[in-house]
């Protein structure tokens, strides 16, 4: 009994294994870019997005701006994103940062959203490297794989 516990065991986790390296394969190398400037509406599902401008703030700073912080960040500065979506549900939290070919920075580490003049507004914080936002002026945002489609995924270039 023990025998083919610990077979279905090592089978399931063997399992897990190659799923997680298909996963990641598909997700990051097998998607072309359909990058969008910063200001441009495009659409994510049934909802019209676009993004305006990214700041960075410090960690005593936060409170102020978002009000789902997801992790204890390790930098005490974050990278904010403001969104406009005409849904409320994106997915905020499956939205990634990164830069140049997309080697993937930060998955959302905080966020929050108000309803105002007919649109949500939405900022996606990104808990970032000091060393690169000293040095990199441009990253790669990148929308949640649920909308990824026709082997083409959105991203936004967005500047400091």
């Amino acid at each position: 009994m023990k025998k083919i516990l610990g077979g279905i065991l090592i089978i399931l986790v063997i399992g897990l294994f190659a799923w997680r390296v298909y996963d990641v394969n598909a997700n990051s190398f097998s998607y072309e870019n359909k990058t969008h400037a910063e200001q441009e509406k495009f659409q994510l599902g049934s909802a019209t997005i676009s993004a305006r401008k990214a700041f960075v703030v410090s960690d005593a700073d936060l409170k102020k701006y978002v009000t789902n912080d997801y992790f204890k960040q390790e930098n005490k500065t974050l990278l904010l994103v403001q969104l406009e979506s005409t849904e409320k549900d994106i997915r905020i939290s499956d939205f990634q940062l990164g830069y140049k070919e997309f080697v993937t920075l930060s998955d959302t580490s905080a966020s929050s959203y108000e309803f105002e003049d007919g649109v949500y507004k939405h900022l996606v914080g990104f808990n970032i490297p000091k060393e690169l936002l000293a040095t990199k002026k441009t990253f790669t945002l990148v929308t949640p794989s649920k909308y990824w489609k026709n082997g083409a995924r959105d991203v936004v270039n967005i500047s400091l």
